[in-house]
């Protein structure tokens, strides 16, 4: 499927006008970003728990709250961010869309290509733009990470080796409820580690490497209580077009403890060149006490400490990076619907490599549809 790339807004005379449906867990890394800039105004906001619009409208003061998107659809706003559990994405996102609004979603696009393939054709007839909102594209020690790779500082790159540990100690409370979607998701292969916190890491290797040629997918299950299964122990193998081969880890720890202020979880990534490699140390969480990016290369590491690298840096790198392209400062959006769909095809073959126990094309996986 093909679709037409969007074209900025642009907005230069007035603040861009934004509007919020779903005000969960994540919406404490987003809506964050937002908040003391002359160039974006919070219009509106949405949520069917009237708890969660009394915690944001203090802070928005002005903002319009409902429980009703149809009422948030009357109110003119440029941009809406939709925030809903990923179930939901394509029936919100093609309703916003349809209004004429332009769609800023969180990951993954969508649980299926059906649904992301129905938001595209909605911003493709509705001359909108639709992006999905990839916090770790905009991770500044991953951009260094890129930017190192990109270089000749390493040489050719040849493999990349990606870890993520899910802890079970550390971080901020999150809401049972918030989870709880997740849990019912799961029962259809699309898991939290694989699916959700996967798709993190199927974007950054796009994002270095391109498009995926083919994929296997190990996927294992621990229970963690009774009736609810975290897709741990898990291994992705894939190799791109350009003939870098890339191994995905993840494991579960349930006893360890990590520091972080947000969501936690060790993660990893080291790319390997023909003359030396180069490893980001961590994300979500403050797990290896190092700097957040080391290099070596003929017997001498070089260490990267002056790195902003907390979560938080990456919302506000990325919505730096959005209204910028709103108000035609930049010719290039990332992640756009066509870039992201890109990588839901990887992430569902790899899913389906799993079930099938062998590798699956992804050229085939989509001609198989």
């Amino acid at each position: 499927m093909t679709a037409s790339r969007p074209t900025p807004l642009p907005i230069t005379d007035r603040p861009i006008r934004l509007a919020v449906v779903g005000l969960g867990q994540i919406s404490e890394l987003v809506l964050p970003s937002y908040v003391g800039r002359d160039d974006v105004e919070v219009v509106a906001l949405c949520d069917r728990d009237p708890e969660r619009l009394a915690r944001w409208a203090p802070v928005f003061d002005g903002a319009t709250t409902t429980t009703d998107i149809d009422e948030l659809l009357r109110i003119d706003a440029d941009v809406v961010d939709v925030l809903v559990p990923t179930p939901a994405h394509a029936e919100v996102v093609v309703r916003v869309l349809d209004a004429g609004r332009h769609v800023q979603v969180q990951k993954p696009i969508a649980r299926d290509l059906e649904g992301a393939d129905a938001m595209l054709a909605a911003a493709a007839a509705n001359g909108a733009a639709l992006r999905v909102m990839e916090d770790y594209l905009f991770f500044p020690p991953l951009v260094k990470l890129r930017d190192i790779v990109a270089s000749d500082e390493i040489g050719a790159p040849t493999a990349v080796h990606m870890k993520i540990v899910a802890n079970g100690l550390g971080g901020w409370e999150v809401p049972a409820s918030s989870y709880q979607w997740q849990f019912e998701q799961a029962q259809d292969g699309r898991g939290m580690m694989v699916f959700d916190h996967g798709w993190h890491q199927l974007a950054v290797a796009h994002s270095l490497f391109g498009p995926v040629r083919r994929v296997l997918g190990w996927i294992g299950a621990t229970e963690i209580v009774p009736g609810i299964v975290m897709d741990a122990p898990s291994t992705l193998v894939w190799e791109h077009h350009n003939g870098v081969r890339a191994v995905l880890e993840i494991s579960f720890a349930p006893d360890m403890y990590l520091r972080s202020d947000h969501y936690t979880g060790d993660e990893r990534i080291e790319v390997t060149g023909r003359a030396g490699y180069a490893r980001l140390n961590r994300i979500s969480a403050r797990g290896i006490q190092e700097p957040s990016v080391i290099v070596y290369r003929d017997g001498v590491v070089q260490a990267h400490h002056a790195i902003d690298d907390h979560p938080t840096d990456a919302f506000r790198a990325s919505t730096d990076h959005a209204l910028a392209w709103f108000r035609g400062e930049s010719d290039r959006l990332i992640m756009d619907g066509p870039q992201s769909r890109e990588v839901l095809v990887t992430l569902l073959a790899a899913i389906e490599s799993s079930r099938r126990e062998r590798p699956v094309d992804i050229e085939a996986f989509e001609a198989g549809r």
